[in-house]
C-alpha cells in the first residue's frame, strides 16, 4: 500500500433563504344577491369552515386551519351592503415576462387614465453561486427602477436581492405611489453584470405590473367573498376556490317555515322572502324573476302558484333516506353558472320533481306524477265509435338498471354515481343501463329514489291510449287521472250506460249483460249529483243486466256512465297528457298509463304484483315476428327469442321447443313475449313457439331456424369509387341467422400474407358497409381493404379487395369547384364589390354629448373640422362614440376624411368598430369650374371638342379609401373583421379593390378564418369580378379544412435568379404552362407530347425507354394484352403460349420441339415418345411391307394398338384407314412393333391436338 492519502470534502449547500411574501387578495362573485350566506360550521359569519382551496377545506375536522394567514370576508348581496375592509384597491395586472439584462433595460408605457399607484412584480429565476470547491452559497443581484418625468428618467427605487434560491423562481413587489400624469414610462435596469458562467445563476425577470386604482367598492346586489392569504403556499398562483353556502333568498309562501318545512293554515297566495331549497319555489323564482329569470316574459299571474304550492308540499314530505333516517322527498341545491335556454332549465327542474309543465291557454300549470283521484271515466259507450287505440313501449327500450349521477357531499362535493337495479328484470331481460344526471341533487337517498322512479315507471306504465270524445272531453284537463273501461280490451263487459234506475229496490239496469263474478267483491263507479265519479259496492246481481247496491247516490240519470271493477281485474287508470280540439266539436285525448302504487314502491319500498287488466276469453292471438339474438354465455351461448302479437297477450302462455336435428334441446312456457335459452353449444337449431290460452287451446305454431356458428366470409366485396373516397360494400350469400356484420381494415400496400392483416393494416371499425373518406386519399392510387364477417360466435377469414378513388379529372374539378364555392373562402373569392357609399353608423339617444366645430367659407369654397363625443349608459347597455371629420369643398368638388370609433357593450354582446373614410369627388358639370378651366386653357377646351369629351360624358370623378375594423363578442359567437376598400370612378368606369380579414367562431366549435383580396371593374356598365385571392381555414362539424384560392385570367410565377426575373410557370385562360417539372406520382387523363417522352435512364439501344412525336418507340420489355398490328419487323426469342394463326406464307429455317414429329420403327423395335404438356394425336402414316407379308402388330404402353394382315381384316382394323389414338398431356408413349418378317416397317406421326 502506498503512502499518503487524504479525506474528501463534501460540498456545502446553503439553505434557500429567499421566500416570496406576496399576499394574494381576491374578491369572488358568489351569486346574484341577496343570499343566506355561508354555512356556519363554527357559528361565525366570517368563519373559514365553508371555504375550500384546491378542494381542501380551510378548516379541518378538528377545527384547525390548514392555510396560514388566511382571512375572509362575506357580503350577502344586499343593495346597501358596505365595502369590505382591506380591499380598497382594484388591480389590473398586465403580464410582462421579459428577462432583464445588463445594458438592456425593459420599458413599459402606462396609459390607463385612472391609475393611482403602480405595483411592479419582479425577481430572479434562480439566485445561487457555486464555488470552485462545489459549495453552493448565496449571492446578490442589483436592479434599478426608473420613471420618466418631464422627459428625464428619474430613479425611484434601487433594489438589491441578496440570498439564495435554487429550487424555484423568487418574486418580490415594489409599489410606486407618486406617479406622473399619464401617459408615462417606467423601466427596469439591471445594475449587476450578466453572468457568463454556470457557476453564478442570477437571471432577473420582470414578471408583471399591476395598475392600482384606490376605490372602495360595495358590489350592490352581488354576493361576494373576499380572501387574503400568503400566495407562496400555492406556488404564487391563485388556487381553485369553492364555497359551501346557503343560496339565494327567494319568495316563498307566507305561511311556510322553510327551516322546519311546515305550512301553517290556509295560504292566502302571498309571499315572503326566505332561503329554501324546495325545488317548487326555486322554479317559481326562476320563472318570475325579472333579471335572471323569465319575469319579463311571464307575468306572475300567468304562473299557477297554487299548483306549485301543492307540489312544494309534496316535495317537503319526509321519506326514508335509506340510512335509517328521514329527509325531504326532493330538494334542489343547484349552482347555475352558465347561460342556458329557459326551456332546458325548466325541464331539468321539472324532471327532478316528477312534473310536466302544461300551458292550459291561460296559465302555465304543472302536472306531478303522484296519486290523485279519478276525474272522469271513459267507456266504449261515451267515446266516438267506441274505439280506443293503444300503443306499448318496446320491451327492448325498457331499462333494468339506472346509473344516477349526483353531487355527493361525502365525496368532497364531487360527482358520485348511485346504481339502482331491478334484479328480477335483469334475470329475465338482461342488463339495459340508463345513465342520468339528477339536477340539483346532493342526497344519495334522493338519487336512489330518482333512479327507482325511472325503473318503476318503465316497468309498470307501458301503455298509451288515444281516443276521441265529444263535449265530455272538457270534463278533464291535461294531468288529470281518468279511468278507461274498454270492454274489448278486457274481453268483458265492464262499462256502459244506465238504462233504468229503481230507487225503491236500489237496483240499476245496465245497457248490456255482464258476467257475474264467482267470488270476491265488485264495485261500480257512477257519476253523482256533483258530477264527480264515485265508487259503490255491488251487493248482488238480480239479473244478468242488473246490479243492486246498498245505497244509490242522488242525481243519477238514465243514460249516465257506469264502470264495473271486478275482483279479478285491475282498474285501468291513465293520466291525460294531451287534449286537442279537432274543430268539429270533438276532442282527441292522449293519456299514459298511471299506477298509483308506484309512490309506495319508490318512497317506501313496497312490493306488489298488479292484477291483470283483461282475461283473454277463448281467443288465441297468433305469434308474429319471431326472431332470435345470440349472446356469449361463458363457454357456451345464450339465445334470446322474442316475438309479438297483434292483440293483448293477457292470459296466454307461449310454449317453446328448441331442437337440433332430431334431438330436443329444451322446452319452456312463459307469459312474456320473450325467453332465453342458455348454455347452448355451436350448431344448427329450430325454435318453435305455440300460443295457448287459459282453456288450454293452442294456436298456430311459429318456427324459425338459426345457427350458432362463426360467419361465412363475404362472397365478394363491391368497391365504389368516389371523389377522394371509397365505398366498401361486402356481399354475402348463404349467411346464417346471426345477422353478421363486417370488420373493415385498411392498408395503402397489399398484404401478401393474409395472416398479417391485423398487424400491418389499420382497423377501421365494424358495420354493414364502410365509406373511407377524410384520410387524404389520392385520386387514381390503389388502396387495399380487408374485410371479414363477425358475429357473436366468431370471425371469418379476411377477404381482400382493392380500389382507386375516382380519377376522372373533369368530374373531380367539377366536384371540387362545387365544394370550394360553397365555403366561406369560395364565396369571398367570387364576391363582386359594390361602390362603397356607406358611412359609419352614428348612434343616437346619447345621455352625454360634446360637439365642437371649425368652419371657414369663402364664396363657393369652404373648409371645416368637426369633432363629436357621445356616450350613453343604462342598466342593460353602455356605449361610447367618437367622430372626427376634416372636409373641404369648392362648388360640387369635395374632399373629406372621416374617422369614427364606436364601442358598444350589452348584457350578452360586445361590439367595437373603427372606420376611416377618405373620399374625393370632382363633378365636371360644375359651370363655374368649367368656365374657369375654359378661360384658363382655351386649347384644352378645343382639344376636348375634337375628342368629343363633353362635360356630360365625363360625369362623376371620385376616389375613395375606406377602412373598417370591428370586433363583436356575443354569448354564442365571437367575430372580428378588418376591411379596407380603395375605389375610383371616372364617369361610368369604376375600379374597386378590397382587402378583408375576418374570423368567426361560435359555441358549437364551428368557425372560419379568411384573408381575401378582391378586385372589381365596372366597364361599359358591366361589372367584372376581375381578380382575387383568398386564404381560409374553417372548422365545421369537428372537421378542419384549409383553402387557398385565386381568381385571375393570367397567373405568373417568376424566379428572381441571377439578378433578373425568369418566368418558370404561367396560367392563362384555364391552361397551365410549366418550364420544368418533376412529378413523383401523377395521373393524366389525356396527354400531348410536343417532342419526346422518355425514362430518365434512357440510353439508345441499351437501357430505358423512349417515345417521340414521330411515333418511334423503344422499350426494354413490353407486355401487350390486346391486339398488335404491324406491317413489318424483326422479333427475337419469341414464345407463343397459345394458338397462332398464320394466313400468309410461313418461312422457317428451323423448328424445334414436338409440335409435329415423325417416328419410324422396324420389326422388333421399341421407341418412347416423351411426355409433353399438351395432348397429341398419334397416327400411323405408312406401313412398308412385301407382297407376301402376312401380318404385323403395334403395341402402346403394353396394350395392342392395332393388328393387320396383308389383304385381310384383323380385329376390325384396316391399314388403309390410318388408325390413330390420343396421347394425353404429361403422359409418355412406349411403342413396340413386331411383324411376320423383318421387312415390315412402320411410320408414326405425333402432332399437337
Amino acid at each position: 500500500m502506498g503512502k499518503g492519502g487524504g479525506g474528501q470534502k463534501t460540498p456545502y449547500e446553503a439553505p434557500n433563504d429567499l421566500t416570496s411574501r406576496q399576499k394574494a387578495s381576491l374578491i369572488d362573485l358568489i351569486s346574484e344577491g341577496p343570499i343566506e350566506g355561508p354555512i356556519h360550521v363554527q357559528g361565525s359569519m366570517d368563519d373559514l369552515g365553508c371555504i375550500y382551496l384546491d378542494d381542501t377545506p380551510v378548516i379541518d375536522g378538528s377545527g384547525n386551519s390548514t392555510i396560514n394567514g388566511m382571512y375572509a370576508q362575506w357580503r350577502a348581496g344586499t343593495l346597501e351592503q358596505p365595502a369590505m375592509s382591506g380591499f380598497t384597491a382594484s388591480a389590473n395586472e398586465v403580464p410582462v415576462g421579459i428577462e432583464v439584462k445588463y445594458n438592456s433595460p425593459v420599458t413599459r408605457t402606462i396609459t390607463s387614465p385612472n391609475i393611482d399607484r403602480l405595483r411592479l412584480t419582479f425577481g430572479t429565476q434562480a439566485l445561487v453561486e457555486t464555488k470552485d470547491n462545489g459549495d453552493r452559497v448565496p449571492t446578490s443581484v442589483q436592479l434599478q427602477i426608473q420613471v420618466q418625468r418631464n422627459g428625464a428618467w428619474i430613479t425611484e427605487k434601487n433594489v438589491t436581492i441578496n440570498g439564495k434560491r435554487s429550487n424555484s423562481p423568487y418574486l418580490m413587489a415594489v409599489v410606486l405611489d407618486d406617479l406622473p400624469p399619464v401617459p408615462f414610462s417606467v423601466r427596469m435596469i439591471r445594475i449587476t453584470q450578466d453572468s457568463t458562467s454556470d457557476k453564478i445563476q442570477n437571471n432577473t425577470v420582470w414578471s408583471s405590473y399591476s395598475e392600482l386604482v384606490d376605490i372602495s367598492q360595495t358590489y350592490p346586489g352581488s354576493a361576494v367573498a373576499g380572501l387574503m392569504f400568503d400566495s407562496e403556499q400555492f406556488g404564487n398562483k391563485f388556487p381553485r376556490r369553492n364555497y359551501l353556502i346557503k343560496g339565494r333568498i327567494i319568495q316563498v309562501p307566507s305561511n311556510y317555515d322553510p327551516d322546519k318545512r311546515i305550512y301553517s293554515g290556509i295560504w292566502d297566495g302571498t309571499f315572503k322572502p326566505a332561503f329554501t331549497n324546495n325545488p317548487a319555489w326555486v322554479l317559481w323564482d326562476l320563472l318570475t324573476h325579472p333579471r335572471y329569470g323569465m319575469g319579463k316574459r311571464l307575468n306572475i299571474s300567468e304562473v299557477d302558484k297554487f299548483a306549485l304550492y301543492a307540489i312544494g308540499r309534496y316535495c317537503d314530505e319526509q321519506v326514508d333516506d335509506g340510512f335509517g333516517g328521514k329527509e325531504p322527498r326532493m330538494t334542489c341545491n343547484a349552482y347555475i353558472t352558465d347561460m342556458r335556454k329557459a326551456y332546458d332549465v325548466m325541464g331539468d327542474m321539472c324532471a327532478m320533481m316528477r312534473i310536466m309543465p302544461v300551458w292550459n291557454g291561460r296559465t302555465l300549470t304543472f302536472i306531478q306524477d303522484r296519486p290523485s283521484d279519478v276525474v272522469w271515466p271513459y267507456t266504449n259507450a261515451n267515446v266516438i265509435d267506441g274505439n280506443f287505440q293503444y300503443s306499448f313501449s318496446a320491451l327492448k327500450s325498457r331499462h333494468t338498471a339506472v346509473e344516477v349521477r349526483f353531487i355527493d357531499p361525502d365525496n368532497g362535493w364531487k360527482t358520485s354515481v348511485e346504481l339502482v337495479e331491478d334484479d328480477a328484470s335483469i334475470a329475465r331481460f338482461g342488463r339495459n343501463v340508463m345513465r342520468v344526471d339528477a339536477f340539483g341533487c346532493t342526497s344519495r337517498g334522493q338519487a336512489h329514489r330518482h333512479g327507482l322512479w325511472l325503473l318503476t315507471t318503465e316497468k309498470l306504465e307501458t301503455q298509451t291510449v288515444e281516443f276521441t270524445v265529444g263535449s265530455e272531453g272538457l270534463r278533464h284537463m291535461p294531468g288529470d287521472i281518468i279511468e278507461i273501461a274498454d270492454n274489448y280490451y278486457a274481453d268483458n263487459q265492464i262499462g256502459g250506460r244506465l238504462t233504468h234506475i229503481d230507487y225503491a229496490s236500489k237496483t240499476l239496469t245496465l245497457d248490456r249483460n255482464i258476467d257475474t263474478p264467482k267470488s270476491g267483491k265488485s264495485s261500480v263507479t257512477l257519476i253523482n249529483a256533483q258530477g264527480d265519479p264515485q265508487s259503490y259496492e255491488v251487493l248482488n246481481y238480480p239479473a244478468s243486466n242488473q246490479i243492486k247496491l246498498d245505497t244509490l247516490p242522488s242525481g243519477l240519470r238514465e243514460g249516465g256512465i257506469w264502470t264495473l271493477t271486478l275482483p279479478s281485474l285491475r282498474r285501468r287508470l291513465f293520466r291525460a297528457i294531451s287534449l286537442a280540439d279537432n274543430g268539429d266539436a270533438s276532442f282527441t285525448v292522449i293519456a299514459v298509463q298511471h299506477t298509483p302504487e308506484k309512490e309506495e314502491i319508490v318512497d317506501k319500498g313496497a312490493k306488489f304484483e298488479p292484477k291483470p287488466d283483461t282475461p283473454l276469453g277463448g281467443f288465441i292471438p297468433p305469434v308474429e315476428n319471431l326472431s332470435v339474438d345470440i349472446e356469449s354465455d361463458a363457454s357456451a351461448w345464450q339465445v334470446e327469442a322474442s316475438w309479438n302479437t297483434p292483440y293483448s297477450s293477457r292470459g296466454v302462455d307461449f310454449l317453446l321447443k328448441l331442437t337440433t336435428g332430431d334431438r330436443i334441446v329444451g322446452t319452456a312456457s312463459t307469459t312474456d313475449t320473450m325467453y332465453r335459452f342458455g348454455g347452448l353449444p355451436q350448431g344448427n337449431y329450430v325454435l318453435s313457439v305455440v300460443p295457448q290460452n287459459d282453456r288450454k287451446q293452442k294456436g298456430d305454431v311459429a318456427t324459425t331456424s338459426f345457427a350458432i356458428n362463426p360467419p361465412l366470409p363475404p362472397s365478394y366485396i363491391e368497391v365504389e369509387s368516389g371523389y377522394f373516397s371509397l365505398g366498401i360494400i361486402p356481399r354475402s350469400s348463404g349467411q346464417n341467422s346471426l345477422r353478421a356484420q363486417y370488420e373493415f381494415w385498411f392498408s395503402e400496400k397489399q398484404i401478401t400474407d393474409i395472416r398479417e392483416v391485423e398487424s400491418r393494416a389499420e382497423y377501421l371499425g365494424v358495420s354493414t358497409m364502410w365509406v373511407i373518406q377524410g384520410r387524404n386519399l389520392k385520386a387514381g392510387h390503389t388502396y387495399y381493404i380487408y374485410v371479414r364477417s363477425v358475429n357473436a360466435v366468431g370471425k371469418s377469414v379476411f377477404v381482400e379487395a382493392k380500389g382507386e378513388p375516382d380519377s376522372n379529372t373533369k368530374e373531380i374539378l367539377d366536384e371540387l369547384d362545387g365544394q370550394f364555392m360553397t365555403t366561406e373562402a369560395g364565396k369571398q373569392l367570387s364576391e363582386k364589390l359594390d361602390w362603397n357609399a356607406e358611412t359609419a353608423l352614428i348612434l343616437s339617444n346619447a345621455s352625454h354629448r360634446n360637439f365642437r366645430q371649425l368652419l371657414i367659407k369663402h364664396a363657393e369654397s369652404q373648409a371645416g373640422i368637426s369633432e363629436l363625443w357621445q356616450a350613453n349608459a343604462t342598466q342593460e347597455e353602455a356605449w361610447a362614440q367618437e367622430i372626427k371629420e376634416i372636409y373641404s369643398a369648392v362648388g360640387d368638388n369635395t374632399s373629406a376624411i372621416k374617422e369614427t370609433q364606436t364601442s358598444i357593450t350589452e348584457l350578452n354582446k360586445a361590439f367595437g368598430q373603427t372606420t376611416t373614410e377618405i373620399r374625393t369627388e370632382l363633378k365636371t358639370t360644375n359651370d363655374a369650374t368649367n368656365k374657369r378651366i375654359d378661360g384658363t386653357n382655351q386649347d384644352l377646351a378645343n382639344t376636348n371638342q375634337k375628342l368629343g369629351n363633353t362635360d356630360k360624358e365625363v360625369g362623376r370623378i371620385a376616389a375613395d379609401v375606406i377602412s373598417n375594423t370591428k370586433a363583436i363578442s356575443e354569448a354564442n359567437e365571437a367575430s372580428a373583421e378588418d376591411r379596407k376598400q380603395v375605389q375610383v370612378q371616372f364617369g361610368k368606369q369604376q375600379g374597386m379593390i378590397e382587402e378583408k380579414m375576418q374570423a368567426t367562431f361560435n359555441q358549437s366549435g364551428d368557425g372560419v378564418v379568411t384573408h381575401s383580396i378582391n378586385i372589381t371593374i365596372v366597364h361599359n356598365n358591366v361589372k367584372y369580378n376581375a381578380a382575387g385571392q383568398v386564404i381560409s381555414a374553417q372548422v365545421k362539424n369537428g372537421k378542419l379544412e384549409s383553402f387557398f384560392g385565386y381568381n385571375a385570367n393570367n397567373f405568373a410565377w417568376y424566379n428572381p435568379a441571377n439578378g433578373k426575373m425568369e418566368l418558370f410557370m404561367y396560367a392563362k385562360n384555364g391552361q397551365f404552362f410549366v418550364r420544368d417539372l418533376f412529378i413523383e406520382d401523377g395521373s393524366i387523363t389525356n396527354a400531348k407530347i410536343g417532342n419526346v417522352i422518355q425514362s430518365n435512364n434512357y440510353v439508345a439501344g441499351k437501357s430505358g425507354w423512349i417515345i417521340n412525336k414521330n411515333g418511334y418507340a423503344e422499350f426494354e420489355n413490353a407486355k401487350f394484352r390486346g391486339e398488335i398490328k404491324a406491317t413489318k419487323g424483326t422479333m427475337n426469342n419469341v414464345i407463343i403460349d397459345k394458338d397462332c394463326e398464320i394466313k400468309g406464307t410461313l418461312k422457317v429455317e428451323n423448328i424445334e420441339g414436338d409440335i409435329v414429329k415423325f417416328y419410324s420403327l422396324g420389326n422388333g423395335e421399341t421407341i418412347t415418345i416423351p411426355a409433353q404438356s399438351f395432348d397429341r394425336v398419334i397416327q400411323v402414316v405408312t406401313i412398308a411391307t412385301t407382297h407376301n407379308s402376312k401380318w404385323c402388330r403395334l403395341w402402346l404402353n403394353d396394350d395392342k394398338f392395332f393388328e393387320i394382315k396383308n389383304g385381310g381384316r384383323v380385329d376390325d382394323f384396316y391399314y388403309w384407314n390410318s388408325p390413330s389414338t390420343t396421347l394425353k398431356a404429361n403422359t409418355p408413349g412406349v411403342f413396340r412393333y413386331d411383324s411376320e418378317d423383318r421387312y415390315f416397317k412402320i411410320t408414326l406421326l405425333a402432332c399437337k391436338q
